[in-house]
């Protein structure tokens, strides 16, 4: 933005993520754990600014999502994903690309288990690899206080958010609650539903009962609102907002002229002028 402030140059900013995951009491928790699994920047390690960061499982299924979920989280195979150097490549995640981000990671994990957030597995950086390996994370009970319902973790940690009396109102109070807005995904058994929780959240897109889809989609303009940018990319905005546009005007049906309306012609007599013209110009002279 301060390099194309001088010269007045639009520009597009596609910035960061956190996006929010909804996951209401109707779903088949089965149907959905995949999805969770898939979601939370477990496979990219970190490298995704759609990965889901946030989610928002409602109070009377949330035992429930946790005990299913868990155990898939703690098997998740960690190492070099290349079979070569005495590797086998039979890994299902790798490491962190940036170094200075386990420190991050680390501290946002500390300070979500101070102020109350329940660690399931993970954690911490992994022991037993050599490399920028952070283990696969689940947290729950993370309130709004904690630095990492806040802040971009870029790592692979689950954030499990308690939607309390399974309130969809709530829900959404809790979503909203952020600086960020990229994008959001519904999980309910009515569509309709769905669709009316998306509706209400503050993003630059959402997927219903899905995930991410929307980027696979090219014909969709992908893009946030607040601090995740403006502008867009993709789709036909996306191609409006590498143009500059301007209106042009011309006569539909070239080489006819007509006598209605005569032309105004100044100064103004009265018998040529409209009515605004004798009211606004002749009578109040």
């Amino acid at each position: 933005m301060s390099g194309c402030a001088p010269n007045v140059k639009p520009c597009i900013l596609e910035l960061g993520g956190k996006d929010p995951m909804v996951i209401c009491d109707d779903v088949k928790i089965d149907d959905v754990v995949p999805w969770a699994m898939r979601a939370p920047r477990y496979i990219q390690w970190g490298d995704s600014k759609i990965g889901v960061e946030r989610l928002f499982v409602y109070e009377s299924i949330q035992s429930k999502f946790l005990s299913s979920i868990v155990p898939k989280v703690k098997a998740l195979r960690q190492g070099v994903p290349n079979a070569a150097c005495g590797n086998d490549g039979n890994v299902d995640c790798g490491a962190m690309i940036m170094p200075a981000q386990l420190d991050i990671i680390e501290a946002l994990v500390k300070d979500a288990v101070e102020k109350g957030a329940k660690l399931h597995c993970g954690g911490k950086r992994n022991s037993s690899l050599n490399g920028q390996f952070f283990e696969p994370t689940v947290l729950s009970d993370i309130t709004a206080e904690m630095r990492i319902s806040k802040e971009e973790v870029f790592g692979p940690i689950m954030c499990v958010v308690t939607v309390p009396n399974d309130s969809d109102d709530g829900c959404i109070d809790l979503v909203n609650n952020c600086d960020f807005g990229l994008g959001a995904s519904v999980y309910s058994a009515s569509q309709k539903r769905a669709q009316r929780l998306g509706n209400a959240i503050r993003s630059g897109m959402v997927t219903i009962n899905d995930f991410g889809v929307n980027y696979l989609i090219q014909s969709l303009p992908f893009g946030g609102v607040k601090e995740s940018g403006f502008g867009r990319f993709a789709g036909p905005e996306g191609l409006r907002a590498c143009c500059l546009e301007r209106s042009v005007v011309i006569d539909r049906i070239p080489g006819v002229r007509t006598s209605i309306p005569s032309p105004i012609n100044y100064p103004i007599e009265a018998k040529q002028g409209l009515n605004f013209g004798i009211i606004g110009l002749i009578k109040n002279s």
